[in-house]
């Protein structure tokens, strides 16, 4: 198993986040009147503009948030779950195309680099009314890294043209196995030159989850873990940007990420040798891990003319400072024994990065080139300590140290040119050269990444036919060779001999009406990596190796319409068919089909459209992929939406995994056959609350940027 980050919990937390929520409510009813006149206006402004809910260009599909009525008065991420072909799981921490894998997110053009529960976290943060698009790219031009499996999201926010102070104050309860709370707060100031905005995130709670794995083979293995979830996040940041003169502006950001986490675990697990001799552990662990974490990054833009040629320089440095503590106590049957374990680990991932891009727009086309260098540095000690007589000490054979480094350089050109009103095309070229340097091996790859765009619109139809070349490069985790304890025996590690995966993407895309949407798209995955467990007496191991390849076709196919003024409805079906090839272990591929379905409705229940509930259905049929069997997984989610003092006063409530279904899936493999059966504390009841003052727009802001950050994890 490997430990997943988690956070520490504090029992008081509940009680304050209740005081929060009382007080938000207080100062949004003392301050509402004097915003009354303005936000009048500003809605009667937007009644005037009619927007198209979907957009196809020829290398994206484009939501638009204020057409939706069900994405009004909620969070980031709840409105990442209503796009078409998006999956937002909060059990996996993960957002997804449909069909597909995971995603990179971006905000106006800057890469988060946050997965699972940070990312989660993160999305909470953002109101659906600062957000004016959701842009989603399947096969991103070769401006963007070629790092990533199947695309990026663009969350692009709103320009506010006002000046002086605005912001908003949130506050949330969930209610799981465990109570969970969370508190945000933004505050921005903007002159005509000057932007500031300043950031505060707290979170804190804890999660119950259940797994289970079994492995049947000449020996047996039963293994099943009850684990507490902790987690303590502080996580404050500033934004500022400044305009030099009309033609250049210079800005920065600062995030600081402050975790705390923790895990208590008590695993039992019950082995049969081949000759029947069985012997049960029961082990104890306390896992503590403090992850403090500092970005900076930083920009300057200069516009070359009045056509558009623009210049841009960024600059962006990560740093971590991890250090965890783990103590597990096993218990030995039917010897009897006691075994006490410590491992110290501190693992110092630190990334730099600069980019230069250069956009031209011309009479004949427009012109984009530029260069990027990354460098990616990790140190990581792991040291393994037997208590004896009453003293730990250290045992060398089971430690680790591992140092790598790597360098990525990377140029890129482009060419965009539209024909007429219905022809848009676009095509590039990118290349990367790739210089590793680490404690067990050195080598350096180079690879070309082309794209290609082409799209045909008229009246009602947009056609398009996009192509891109991918990378997925192994993220440090699966790198670092640590052993993860989970008993004395039973360990995770990674491979720092794993090499990088390549996707070529082809797509065509057709929507009608800014409603229906449909693809068709083929996506040949070569070299891919994965985890893989093995049983060896005693001893479960899980590792990484590239080990398949795998040929999708797919179609995914999306319809989205409000009936009868007061019901928006959308239904997203996505089916493949999927080949593989299997090589360094022994197991057989399976042809795997695949469906899934989503339903979302959202009811309103007055003409002001200020309360509504919402009903969302998704269900994944069962399906094979590679050597994996998983089995039938469907979600039901149910809420209610509250809208008040001109819709600054956000009140919502919310039931998720109604059903608490547990994920279940089979692995085949020549001498064995695996099976897992894991429940996440999916079921869920929520209830936020989220107060806007000031201006209501959120002003515009640069992003940059740093799309390589998601590897330190």
């Amino acid at each position: 198993m490997l430990f997943s980050k988690i956070h520490l919990h504090q029992q008081n937390y509940v009680m304050t986040t209740k005081y929060l929520i009382i007080a938000t409510l207080f100062s949004a009813m003392t301050f509402a009147q004097t915003q009354t006149d303005s936000l009048k206006e500003i809605e009667q402004v937007n009644i005037l503009v009619k927007k198209k809910l979907l957009e196809r260009k020829a290398d994206r599909l484009i939501f638009n948030v204020d057409a939706s009525i069900a994405s009004q008065g909620m969070d980031a991420g709840e409105t990442l779950a209503n796009v078409p072909m998006l999956k937002v799981d909060e059990n996996l921490g993960t957002v997804s195309i449909i069909g597909k894998s995971s995603v990179n997110v971006m905000v106006n053009g800057r890469m988060l680099n946050l997965s699972g529960t940070a990312l989660l976290n993160y999305l909470k943060s953002i109101r659906s009314e600062n957000i004016a698009k959701i842009e989603v790219i399947t096969t991103p031009p070769s401006k963007y890294e070629a790092q990533g499996n199947s695309g990026l999201i663009n969350i692009i926010l709103k320009k506010n043209p006002n000046l002086g102070f605005s912001g908003n104050i949130s506050s949330g309860l969930t209610q799981r196995t465990y109570h969970n709370g969370s508190t945000n707060g933004t505050l921005n100031y903007q002159t005509e030159k000057l932007s500031l905005s300043f950031k505060m995130s707290y979170i804190e709670g804890a999660k119950r989850a259940n797994e289970r794995y079994n492995i049947i083979g000449a020996s047996q293995n039963f293994s099943e873990s009850t684990r507490k979830d902790m987690w303590r996040n502080l996580t404050p940041s500033l934004n500022a940007s400044y305009k030099i003169n009309k033609n250049s502006e210079i800005g920065m950001e600062y995030i600081y990420g402050g975790d705390k986490n923790g895990m208590n675990i008590l695993n039992t697990t019950r082995n049969i040798s081949p000759d029947l001799k069985e012997t049960s552990l029961i082990t104890n662990t306390f896992h503590r891990e403090q992850s403090p974490t500092h970005t900076f990054s930083t920009y300057y833009d200069q516009k070359l003319d009045s056509l558009g040629k623009k210049l841009s320089l960024a600059g962006n440095f990560f740093k971590n400072d991890n250090d965890t503590e783990v103590n597990f106590s096993t218990l030995t049957f039917p010897e009897n024994t006691v075994q006490d374990v410590k491992t110290l680990s501190k693992v110092q991932p630190q990334i730099f990065s600069v980019q230069a891009d250069l956009e031209l727009p011309f009479r004949f086309g427009t012109v984009e080139t530029g260069a990027k260098f990354n460098q990616f540095r990790n140190s990581a000690d792991l040291k393994y300590l037997n208590l004896e007589n009453g003293e730990f000490i250290i045992d060398e054979t089971k430690g680790n140290q591992f140092q790598y480094q790597e360098e990525n350089y990377a140029v890129y050109g482009s060419f965009a040119k539209n024909f007429g009103e219905h022809w848009e095309t676009k095509a590039g070229l990118r290349y990367e050269n790739t210089v590793v340097k680490s404690s067990v091996n050195n080598f350096s790859y180079g690879q070309w990444f082309p794209s290609a765009f082409v799209s045909y619109k008229n009246e009602k139809n947009v056609f398009s036919l996009s192509y891109s070349r991918r990378i997925n490069r192994p993220s440090m985790s699966n790198l670092n060779p640590f052993r993860w304890y989970e008993n004395p025996y039973s360990y995770s590690t990674g491979n720092p001999l794993l090499k990088p995966s390549y996707i070529n993407n082809y797509e065509l895309g057709y929507t009608f009406a800014n409603k229906f949407s449909t693809s068709i798209y083929y996506l040949k995955l070569k070299n891919a990596f994965g985890q893989i467990s093995d049983l060896n007496d005693k001893a479960q191991i899980g590792g990484y190796l590239n080990y398949y390849n795998n040929d999708f076709y797919g179609m995914n196919v999306s319809y989205t319409d409000t009936f009868f003024k007061f019901w928006e409805a959308s239904l997203t079906l996505n089916a493949t068919l999927q080949t593989s090839e299997i090589f360094e272990i022994q197991a057989d591929a399976k042809k795997g089909k695949s469906l899934s379905y989503s339903f979302n409705n959202t009811f309103m229940l007055n003409t002001k459209k200020t309360v509504a509930i919402f009903l969302n259905y998704d269900q994944n049929l069962p399906n094979y992929n590679v050597n994996s069997y998983f089995h039938n997984f469907s979600n039901l989610n149910a809420g209610v939406k509250v809208s008040l003092m001109e819709k600054q006063l956000q009140i919502n409530a919310t039931v998720t995994n109604i059903f608490a279904q547990r994920f279940l899936g089979d692995m085949y493999y020549k001498d064995n056959s695996q099976y897992f059966n894991n429940y996440w504390d999916g079921r869920s009841l929520r209830l936020s609350v989220n107060y806007t003052f000031g201006n209501k727009k959120k002003f515009s802001k640069k992003n940059i940027n740093f799309e390589e950050k998601d590897r330190a994890n």
